[in-house]
């Protein structure tokens, strides 16, 4: 009797244990999710920005062809600035870039502002516009400067 309960029992675990594996398991190779990325590296230079009236912001556009509709869509674009000088003190950090100034303009005495560094990108004109926007949409002539930009591509 007793003998007869433990193979009865050995058989339903091994019964169970194979029809779990056996429906966990897929072979189908449409369930392989490849994960694809592209990076584009972009140099703005300080007479390449353009002032934006509409926008008060500065401008400056670069093509991005590598943006299609399904990265546009389903995919994440990620955008970096560096800061500092390359090899020396040189960081990446992501956009936007937000940075607060106090500063004193000669008559009114001090001024409290701050800049945004960030890009926007459209998929239907394939292309990025990297800007620098002042919280007090002043035309900052000193705010022209030449920063390199990274943007990444997942999808």
């Amino acid at each position: 009797m007793k003998k007869r309960l433990y193979t009865s029992l050995i058989s339903g675990i091994l019964f169970l244990s194979t029809a779990f594996i056996a429906t966990s398991c897929s072979d189908s190779t449409d369930d392989f999710v490849e994960t694809a990325w592209n990076i584009e590296n972009f140099t703005v230079n300080e007479t390449q920005w353009g002032w934006n009236s509409d926008l008060n912001r500065w401008e400056a556009k670069r093509p991005l062809g590598y943006i299609d509709e399904f990265i546009y869509e389903d995919g994440a674009v990620i955008g970096y600035v560096f800061l500092g000088t390359q090899g020396i003190n040189e960081v990446q950090v992501p956009l936007p870039y937000i940075k607060s100034f106090l500063v004193d303009d000669g008559q009114n005495g001090l001024i409290d502002f701050t800049e945004t560094i960030s890009f926007e990108y459209s998929q239907q004109r394939n292309e990025v516009t990297f800007y620098i926007e002042p919280s007090d949409g002043f035309q900052d002539q000193d705010a022209k400067q030449s920063y390199n930009f990274r943007i990444v591509m997942i999808w």
